[in-house]
């Protein structure tokens, strides 16, 4: 068993070849803002999903409806499992690897308490997580690279997209 499974705040490592690359950004802002987005917040109750935080109504702004996805890199697709209602820090550490070019030391500092206060855990078992997570995506790498030496792999042109979960209003995606 993995050491971290317990953990409810994880770094979603999205794959380079897929970033940027999101059903969202080819929906209309009218689809995403008046319709999925409002039945999610109240699907949901207006509450995180992972470290629970419920913002006033004023400040559910802080709430962010977060895709979930799986890559099939031999065709190019993204595909769209789920969305989940998490708050802006859990989002932000979901996505690390952006958050750490965009925001000041200070700021990371607050998310990694955030990260070790919704996991129970110290400082040193999240430099343990980090380390780990670094290590399984460098070796997902190598892996890459040699199926591509190989010739294994075909080059991808465009990103498809599927739609594979329940997703309200899957008829207008």
């Amino acid at each position: 068993m993995d050491e971290f499974s317990h953990f409810k705040l994880k770094i979603d490592a999205k794959p380079t070849l897929f970033h940027g690359k999101t059903v969202r950004k080819n929906l209309t802002q009218t689809l995403w803002l008046k319709k999925i987005r409002p039945h999610i917040l109240k699907e949901n109750n207006y509450t995180c999903a992972i470290c629970k935080h419920r913002p006033n109504e004023e400040n559910y702004k802080e709430l962010h409806v977060h895709e979930i996805e799986e890559y099939d890199f031999d065709n190019g697709v993204v595909k769209l499992i789920d969305l989940d209602l998490i708050c802006e820090n859990c989002h932000a550490f979901q996505h690390f690897k952006r958050t750490q070019l965009v925001l000041s030391p200070e700021q990371l500092d607050r998310l990694i308490i955030h990260f070790t206060k919704v996991n129970n855990c110290s400082i040193e078992e999240y430099k343990r997580y980090r380390k780990k997570l670094q290590r399984s995506v460098f070796e997902q790498n190598i892996d890459r690279i040699i199926s591509q030496q190989e010739g294994t792999r075909t080059k991808i042109e465009h990103i498809r997209f599927a739609i594979l979960g329940d997703i309200p209003f899957k008829d207008l995606v």
